[in-house]
C-alpha cells in the first residue's frame, strides 16, 4: 500500500496477476499547478483563470492516468469533509470562448508565454506525459504559448521554492485527513510552496475561524469560502485526485479495514482465510 505508480495500480487492474487483487480504498492525494503570482506572465489573475477555463481535467485523469484517478475542483479532495467542486462551479466546462473573453476584457495580449515546469522524479513517470498533454491542451487553444520542462526534484523543489518557475507542477499528501491540512498549507503565512500569493481574508478571518470548530461539519460554510477564493484567485489550480490501492494476496482477510483515514496500515486488521 501507498508503494504502487499510478501505472502499476492501472496494469494490474487492466492485467490482473494470479493470486493477487486489488482494493480501492479513499484516496486521499492531489496533484495541482501552483503560480508565482508575482511573476509577469502569470501576474494577472485574468491569465490564471483563463488557464483555469481551459483544462481538460477529465481528459488528463482518463487519459494519463485511467482508473487511478478522477478530475479535482478543489484543494479538498471529494474523500474529505467540507469538499466543494469550487473550480466546476466557478468555470464548468472547458471553455476556449470563455478564457478569449476573460483574456481579452483583462487586456492581455495573446498568446500568453511561459514553461510549465514538473519533476521528473518524485511523482512518478507518468508525470511527463501528463504535463505534454498539458502543453497540449493549453497551446491548442492559440491564447497560449507553453513549453514544458522538466527537472530532478533535488533541483527543482530548491528552484520552486525560490520563484524561479511562473507556472509549475506539485502533489500533495496530507499528514491528516482534515480539510485544513489542504487549504492552510497553502494559503496561510510560511506556506508549504513559499508562495508570494496572500489572501487577508483566508489569514486572519477564514483558516482561524475553521480551527475553532471541532466538528468539521459545522466549519464546512468557512471551508467552501476558503475553496471559493482558490477558484477566483487561482494561486494554485487542482488537477487531479489520485486513488488508492493495496495489493494482497489470495487468502489475506480483512483488507478493507486495514487502512485507516489517514492511510496507515493497521496490520492487526488483517488474517487468514480458513480455506
Amino acid at each position: 500500500t501507498r508503494t504502487m505508480s499510478p501505472g502499476q495500480a492501472q496494469q494490474m487492474l487492466e492485467q490482473p496477476k494470479d493470486g493477487i487483487k486489488l482494493t480501492e480504498m479513499p484516496g486521499l492525494a492531489i496533484s495541482y499547478l501552483a503560480f508565482d503570482t508575482t511573476d509577469p506572465a502569470v501576474k494577472s489573475k485574468a491569465v490564471r483563470q483563463a488557464i483555469a477555463q481551459v483544462v481538460d481535467r477529465g481528459q488528463i485523469a482518463g487519459q494519463v492516468y485511467g482508473a487511478t484517478a478522477e478530475p479535482l475542483y478543489s484543494l479538498i479532495p471529494s474523500s474529505i469533509t467540507g469538499h466543494a467542486n469550487s473550480f466546476y462551479n466557478k468555470y464548468g466546462e472547458p471553455s476556449t470562448t470563455k478564457a478569449a473573453t476573460i483574456l481579452q476584457d483583462a487586456g492581455i495580449q495573446t498568446p500568453v508565454k511561459f514553461t510549465l515546469h514538473y519533476t521528473t522524479d518524485h511523482y512518478g513517470p507518468a508525470t511527463a506525459t501528463e504535463f505534454k498533454a498539458l502543453k497540449k491542451q493549453l497551446n491548442a487553444t492559440g491564447l497560449f504559448d507553453v513549453n514544458v520542462q522538466g527537472t530532478p526534484w533535488a533541483k527543482y523543489r530548491p528552484a520552486q521554492k525560490r520563484g524561479d518557475y511562473a507556472v509549475y507542477g506539485m502533489g500533495w499528501f496530507p499528514d491528516f485527513p482534515d480539510p485544513d491540512n489542504y487549504t492552510a498549507p497553502f494559503l496561510d503565512r510560511n506556506n508549504f510552496l513559499n508562495s508570494p500569493y496572500k489572501s487577508a481574508l483566508a489569514q486572519t478571518t477564514l483558516i482561524p475561524q475553521s480551527r475553532r470548530e471541532d466538528d468539521r461539519a459545522s466549519a464546512a460554510k468557512t471551508f467552501q469560502k476558503l475553496q471559493d477564493i482558490v477558484a477566483t484567485d487561482v494561486p494554485v489550480l487542482p488537477i487531479w485526485q489520485g486513488k488508492q490501492y493495496v495489493a494482497s494476496r489470495d487468502g489475506l482477510t480483512g483488507v478493507e479495514w486495514s487502512v485507516n483515514s489517514s492511510a496507515d496500515l493497521q496490520l492487526w486488521e488483517l488474517g487468514r482465510s480458513a480455506v
